[in-house]
Order: structure tokens, then C-alpha cells, then sequence
């Protein structure tokens, strides 16, 4: 008897179990269905369009060429994590110093085949990176995959929240 009452109960809970699990699962699925390119900073709702987000990887890629500290300053977000092909990670203060104070100078750049996914405040640019450039001295042309997030922050401005780039096959 006792070990009848057990399984009656071992098999209410696991019912019960059963009947929940699809519950959570569409719960999950509502919430992921109802996220849209809209968030609401404010009393107003800021949307990112793709022309918006171009607009700034062109701006980005420009002062890459021509780069002050206070430019990149603007263009990156304080969180800023910039992944070298090399495997180099820096953050925005080690960005900075190294595209205005290090070896390498951009003489022109550009981002072929890019593609744009924009998800709420947040869009992620793939593109290839083609730059001409000096590297101490040195003539050097760059041909890398690159990966950019940028975010808009709480004043409706992009900025660039992670870059990773990558060695394309040649």
C-alpha cells in the first residue's frame, strides 16, 4: 500500500512536470516573439535604421584615417572590447592609444560586402576590412573579416561596443 501511495505520488508530480515544461517553453518563445527594433529611452522610442548604423561605420572608418583621441573617444563606448586578427584584445583607453599614437596609420579604408542585423538598441556589422596603410613605415595593405557591434547609448548615439576581426582564407 505504501508503495502504491509512493508511485501515485512519484507520477501526480511528473505529470505536473510535463504540463509545465511546454508552458515555460512558450513563454519563452512570446518574449523572444516580442522583442522589436524599438526601445524606449526616456519618454521617446529610439529606433536604429540601417542607414543610421552605415552612417557610422563610415564616420568609424574615416577617423580610423584621420584619428584624434577625442574623436575615438566619442565613437567607442566606454565597454569597449577591440579584437585584433592577431588575436589581440583591447580594451577602449589601449584602442585609442594604439590608433593614435601606434605604428600603424590608415591611408584609406573599406568595408566590402557588409551586412547589417539589428536587434532593439544593437546592430552587428559584418563586412571585409580592406585598408592601405603604413605599418612603421612600411607599405601595407590589409584584407581581414571583421565583425562590429554597435550600440546606441542612452543619448541616441551609436558607438562601437566590440570589433573582432579575423584571417580570411586566401
Amino acid at each position: 500500500m505504501v508503495v502504491q501511495a509512493r508511485n501515485l505520488i512519484i507520477s501526480v508530480k511528473s505529470c505536473c512536470i510535463m504540463a509545465v515544461i511546454p508552458l515555460l517553453v512558450l513563454i519563452g518563445c512570446k518574449q523572444n516573439m516580442d522583442q522589436s527594433p524599438t526601445k524606449v529611452m526616456g519618454d521617446e522610442q529610439v529606433q536604429i535604421t540601417i542607414d543610421e548604423v552605415q552612417q557610422a561605420v563610415s564616420i568609424f572608418n574615416e577617423a580610423m584615417v584621420n584619428p584624434t583621441v577625442e574623436l575615438m573617444d566619442g565613437l567607442c563606448a566606454d565597454e569597449l572590447t577591440y579584437g585584433h586578427s592577431s588575436g589581440l584584445i583591447q580594451n577602449k583607453a589601449e584602442f585609442i592609444d594604439d590608433i593614435v599614437n601606434g605604428p600603424f596609420d590608415f591611408l584609406s579604408l573599406e568595408a566590402a560586402d557588409q551586412s547589417i542585423h539589428i536587434s532593439g538598441n544593437t546592430a552587428i556589422v559584418r563586412h571585409i576590412f580592406l585598408a592601405k596603410g603604413t605599418n612603421a613605415g612600411e607599405a601595407a595593405d590589409v584584407r581581414i573579416g571583421n565583425v562590429q557591434v554597435y550600440q546606441k547609448d542612452k543619448q541616441g548615439k551609436l558607438k562601437l561596443l566590440a570589433r573582432q576581426a579575423y584571417k580570411l582564407p586566401n
